[in-house]
């Protein structure tokens, strides 16, 4: 699904991208080449890269 339609950025890169280590969403758009524009997919973004990290977290645990 488009995350954020300014750029064309997808849940699914988002998620590569914090698995990576990013861990805002700010990072992971500066990491994929743009940062955001009218911010409003920010909180979302932010959503994806939570989860990423937190089932990372439980999988260690």
């Amino acid at each position: 699904m488009y995350v954020c339609i300014c750029n064309g950025y997808r849940d699914a890169e988002i998620r590569e991208i914090a698995e990576s280590g990013v861990r805002c969403a700010h990072e992971a758009y500066a990491a994929l080449g743009n940062g955001p524009c009218c911010g409003t997919c920010i909180p979302c973004a932010q959503e994806i890269v939570d989860e990423v990290h937190t089932a990372a977290r439980v999988a260690a645990e």
